[in-house]
């Protein structure tokens, strides 16, 4: 593929949840090695949109010491998602992300929806993103683009109002379809295809 759409969405804390692990980071990253509750990774080209594969870096309770977090061990989440293409021309690719996924250690903990809205134009010099990010409100999300040398372009940094503690229970309720987390809105030069300038 010429390019690769990434975005997921992590927790913002040391821990979160009343005890879980978060992704000790505070702010939105292109590090392909950072951590996230969620991730969806779809390659695209001119006239193409792949497959899209979902995962998650898993999560340990350690709110009650090291010796427990040991004791019950690293889970991961079972991660679902879709993609759905309206259209994929040689000058133009349009289509809708989604990923879901829960808690593996809570049971029927509901889950963080992300819905990637998303249009890449291309021309001779830029690639032309446009679309949105829908879904719950918790916790941060965000969005890049890499190029086939793996050089990474941040589209979208959202940061939840939601409450470590409080967020998972007061704001992953529902899918929040149509709950806006941003927009996607960038040019990005070009110097050879699917090569960023």
């Amino acid at each position: 593929m010429t390019y690769t759409l990434v975005f997921r969405r992590y927790a913002p804390f040391a821990t979160f949840g009343g005890g879980f692990e978060g992704d000790h980071r505070a702010k939105a990253s292109t590090d392909l090695r950072a951590t996230a509750r969620t991730i969806g990774i779809i390659g695209f080209s001119p006239g193409h949109v792949g497959a899209l594969t979902a995962s998650s870096s898993g999560t340990a309770f350690t709110g009650a010491g090291p010796f427990v977090a040991r004791l019950l061990g690293r889970h991961f989440s079972t991660v679902t998602s879709s993609v759905s293409v309206s259209t994929k021309t040689v000058d133009c690719v349009r289509f809708t992300a989604q990923t879901a996924g829960a808690n593996p250690m809570v049971p029927k903990a509901p889950a963080i929806d992300t819905f990637v809205d998303f249009e890449a134009v291309f021309r001779s010099s830029a690639i032309e993103i446009s679309g949105g990010v829908r879904g719950d409100d918790f916790p941060n999300a965000e969005v890049f683009i890499l190029d086939k040398k793996g050089s990474a372009v941040l589209l979208l940094a959202f940061a939840t109002e939601g409450g470590r503690n409080t967020g998972p229970i007061t704001r992953l309720a529902g899918d929040n379809s149509t709950q806006a987390l941003g927009v996607l809105n960038r040019r990005i030069p070009v110097k050879a295809p699917g090569v960023f300038r």
